[in-house]
């Protein structure tokens, strides 16, 4: 069982952008089966809508190639999990979430590069090993 880091993510910038954004982000968990999907919501902020593992990362399955790849552009495994948008208001989106044993830092540098009119701000704090940020 992983220590859990909390996280507070506001994403900023022009509205028309952020409605993009906004619905890119939604989506499911690249290793869950159509089975495992059915009749769950899609989450509000999915890394994998926005940072995408590979198809040839996908193909054979989690394994430690796929924990591999979503350290190194996501910096968490498993991505943005118990996720919710919690407040949005004029040119400004608030998600909190959490991620297994670190901050997605990897991630917010990957999507920074897709959204340069956005400014991204993240928050965490990982109570089990005392670090926040």
């Amino acid at each position: 069982m992983p220590n859990w880091c909390v996280n507070q993510f506001m994403v900023r910038g022009p509205a028309e952008v952020l409605a993009r954004f906004k619905k890119q982000a939604v989506g499911y968990s690249p290793w869950w089966t159509r089975k495992e999907r059915a009749g769950e919501p899609p989450s509000p902020l999915n890394f994998h809508s926005l940072v995408p593992v590979p198809e040839e990362v996908l193909r054979p399955g989690y394994g430690e190639a796929g924990h591999a790849w979503e350290l190194r552009n996501w910096g968490a495994k498993w991505g943005a999990c118990e996720a919710g948008l919690v407040d949005e208001c004029d040119g400004c989106l608030m998600y909190s979430f959490n991620t297994a044993w670190s901050p997605p830092i990897a991630f917010l540098e990957n999507v920074s590069l897709q959204w340069p009119t956005l400014t991204f701000i993240l928050q965490y704090d990982e109570p089990g090993m005392g670090f926040k940020g």
